[in-house]
């Protein structure tokens, strides 16, 4: 009796859920540009591509899109511009010596939801953090997908 009990309560449970399947989502493309050197000294700072980390957050903070590789095939495109400047040796010894700590990077970018159809811009946030990665993530953490 209590099995048969625990499956109308699981068919009960699973005629309610929604299951979302990957056909169903936003497809969106993401376009990153290189980050640029802000630094004073030439190529201090590292020069990288935040689309791969603005992948890896949408899928960590679960946000609801498929990432596509394929611009054809994407509702949306995300495009982002961004800029690391990574401080000197002596800005480094002078945080350090008066108590100022680490944050010895700085990382700043703007990122856009554009859609394809129309061009419109969707969403667009501005981000200033210590890397990429962390830039990325607070972008997924704020997006507010409307299918």
């Amino acid at each position: 009796m209590k099995i048969f009990a625990s499956l109308i309560v699981f068919a009960l449970f699973q005629s309610t859920v929604t299951v979302v399947r990957a056909a169903d989502l936003p497809r969106v493309y993401i376009e990153a540009t290189e980050t640029t050197d802000a630094s004073n000294s030439k190529d201090k700072a590292k020069h990288v591509n935040c689309g791969s980390a603005i992948a890896a957050a949408l899928l960590k903070k679960e946000v609801p899109v498929l990432v596509v590789t394929d611009l054809s095939k994407a509702r949306w495109t995300i495009k982002s511009v961004s800029s690391q400047k990574e401080d000197s040796t002596g800005t480094k010894v002078a945080k350090l010596a008066f108590g100022l700590g680490g944050g010895f990077t700085k990382f700043e970018g703007t990122i856009q939801v554009i859609e394809n159809e129309s061009s419109a811009v969707l969403y667009a946030y501005n981000v200033k953090k210590g890397n990429c990665q962390s830039a990325a993530e607070a972008f997924a953490s704020t997006s507010r997908v409307t299918t």
